[in-house]
């Protein structure tokens, strides 16, 4: 069943904000650091499940159709972070274990995916300004687009 705009806006907004710089515990996602953890795997597991919630939460619900591109886009920048997430974890192990050129390989890929992730961000910017500004306004964004 499609959902209200407004029962819709709270998850689109916080699933935007998780993209950008909103923590975990934000939305009931925070993960306890396991005993012997280590915190750069604590950071990137907590952030991984925080990610995935986030987009089985996104994925559940079914926004209004005007929204349905903006969703994409959401989608798909959710998917994104994973994958940014992932490929720095692996740039970063990579150095720390002394293998220059792997570590570098990594770098590559991590420079193409947030490349891509600007993109997609650029264009969901776009894509919620020509939103009604009504509509923008009931989802709880009405600033986006009037500059």
């Amino acid at each position: 069943m499609t959902q209200s705009a407004s029962d819709y806006g709270q998850t689109f907004r916080d699933a935007y904000s998780l993209l950008h710089g909103g923590r975990p515990e934000e939305f009931g996602t925070a993960a306890e650091r396991a005993p012997g953890e280590p915190l750069d795997a604590y950071l990137a597991r907590s952030r991984a499940e925080a990610v995935g919630a986030m987009r089985k939460r996104l994925l559940a619900e079914r926004p209004p159709a005007p929204l349905e591109e903006p969703n994409r886009l959401l989608l798909a920048l959710l998917a994104n972070a994973a994958q940014v997430d992932a490929a720095l974890a692996e740039q970063v192990r990579a150095y720390q274990c002394g293998q220059f050129h792997e570590s570098v390989g990594h770098s590559e890929r991590l420079q193409a995916l947030v490349t891509e992730s600007a993109r997609l961000d650029r264009e969901l910017l776009a894509s919620l300004a020509g939103l009604d500004p009504r509509l923008r306004e009931e989802i709880g964004i009405a600033g986006v687009g009037e500059d």
